[in-house]
């Protein structure tokens, strides 16, 4: 599109100018992507997307991923140069909201550094490149408590945001025209199952491990619609799914979680609390998404995709 080529183009121009140490591009279409290809720039170029197919296609043509949070950690070679390929975790409200996400992983990953001048071009769903933005990059505003988080669990961090994932489409969509409520455990999965019993039977029971992961994206629906039935998720913290339709049998008289929160977040905030896991949990009223560790809220995100640490 030629608004695109346009706003890439001036990007660079102002970047040159301003001297800055990066440019930060937030995609959605990958049109942003393939006219930074035709470009030759000495100047770090920072792609950040929400969408994990595009995030797959760019990740293959760039020569460096900053990642180590996601789906793929893998170097290819390619004509692309000084590229850093970012997943974000979810599609805030707006473009600028987004860009400061890609700095922060940008930040994060050792890129991006404090004080440092970033031009950045923002998108929107609607919208590849709808604007440009001046960007001074400061540490102390900066909220990086989420990603130290991933860093400091035992979970293997790509699956946390597989399921993370899973849980947002599902608190955002639900199932068949209504909302509905669900949990996950990730990790220390059969010292969970130990302490537990099937609601029903565990519908992944005799299937090859491959079939059963969550970083397979042939299984997200199946998921999906698995969550409807009564239960959790018992996920290993190599993202196999042990089981479905999991009772937990759990005392939770002494957890404290916000109030207005059922069993079903009691349960597994218990369960964090005794075990070496993560727990996500989707609220059937609103579609809120929590992470629970150690037997608290970590991590809320509302419907709307805004995330706070707690």
């Amino acid at each position: 599109m030629r608004h695109v080529r346009v706003i890439v183009k001036s990007a660079i121009e102002i970047a040159k100018k301003l001297d800055a140490s990066a440019i930060v591009v937030v995609t959605e279409t990958g049109d942003c992507f393939e006219e930074f290809k035709k470009a030759k720039l000495s100047l770090p170029v920072i792609f950040a997307t929400a969408s994990e197919e595009l995030f797959q296609s760019m990740l293959k043509e760039a020569t460096e991923s900053t990642l180590e949070v996601e789906f793929v950690n893998k170097k290819v070679s390619h004509s692309l140069e000084n590229v850093h390929v970012i997943k974000l975790l979810t599609r805030r409200n707006s473009p600028w909201e987004m860009v400061e996400d890609a700095v922060v992983r940008g930040v994060e990953k050792g890129i991006l550094h404090d004080k440092d001048v970033v031009v950045a071009i923002g998108s929107t769903l609607a919208m590849e490149a709808s604007s440009i933005f001046y960007y001074e990059v400061r540490e102390e505003e900066l909220d990086l408590e989420l990603y130290h988080f991933l860093r400091d669990i035992e979970v293997k961090p790509e699956v946390f945001e597989a399921v993370l994932n899973i849980a947002l489409e599902i608190g955002k969509e639900g199932r068949e025209g209504r909302m509905i409520g669900t949990a996950f455990l990730i990790g220390d999965s059969k010292r969970i199952l130990r302490n537990s019993r099937q609601l029903i039977l565990n519908p992944f029971e005799g299937h090859l491990v491959g079939e059963r992961s969550v970083l397979n994206p042939e299984i997200k629906e199946t998921i999906k619609e698995l969550a409807q039935l009564d239960g959790v998720f018992v996920i290993s913290s190599e993202g196999i799914i042990e089981s479905a339709g999991v009772y937990l049998n759990v005392d939770t008289s002494s957890v404290d979680i916000p109030r207005g929160l059922g069993s079903r977040h009691a349960a597994v905030a218990a369960t964090t609390a005794k075990t070496k896991s993560i727990g996500i949990t989707v609220s059937q009223s609103g579609g809120i998404v929590r992470v629970f560790k150690d037997g608290r809220v970590v991590l809320t995100i509302e419907p709307q995709r805004r995330f706070s640490m707690r």
